[in-house]
């Protein structure tokens, strides 16, 4: 389940009802493939805050920043990629490093989540990761420039769009 960050209010496009808070940030705790998994298989694999190694798959956490058309905020998506071993050593390397960002990465990856709303789906979507200061997880930058999501983050959504996103996670199964 994601977890979110929200400010004020809005009306949902779905029931039609006053929902407290206005999501600016929606975090996925696990790779989708993490989530899959059964007991046994989550027993056998590593999953920290920032890190999840699933036998021979390496994942790091990051965001994606789309830009708040009108606003001074982002709207965050807390994601996952999937990265090669060697960039994945290197980052654990470096983990601490002050001054990381202008010695490590950056990366290239495949998104690890399906977030909701978009269409095609997410979900193995090619991005670089861009390593940002110590305490800052890293920046994803979608690769696929025709993808909503690429656009999305190109040119920044609307607070209506922010809206519509909340209520997807807000009447989710």
């Amino acid at each position: 389940m994601p977890s979110e960050t929200f400010f004020d209010g809005y009306r949902c496009e779905i029931c039609g009802q006053f929902h407290a808070g206005q999501y600016i940030s929606i975090g996925f705790d696990t790779p989708e493939p993490y989530a899959a998994l059964d007991d046994a298989g989550k027993e056998s694999a590593f999953l920290g805050t920032d890190d999840c190694v699933i036998d021979d798959e390496y994942y790091l956490r990051g965001v994606i920043e789309l830009p708040i058309l009108g606003l001074d905020e982002v709207f965050l998506w807390s994601a996952w990629a999937r990265v090669w071993q060697e960039d994945y050593e290197d980052f654990a390397d470096h983990y601490h490093d002050e001054g990381r960002e202008t010695t490590t990465g950056p990366y290239k990856g495949r998104l690890g989540n399906n977030l909701m709303g978009y269409d095609p789906t997410t979900l193995n979507l090619r991005c670089s990761i861009k390593v940002q200061r110590v305490g800052v997880r890293p920046l994803f930058i979608v690769d696929e420039p025709e993808h909503p999501l690429a656009l999305e983050q190109r040119n920044g959504i609307t607070l209506q769009r922010a809206q519509q996103i909340a209520s997807l996670l807000y009447h989710q199964g």
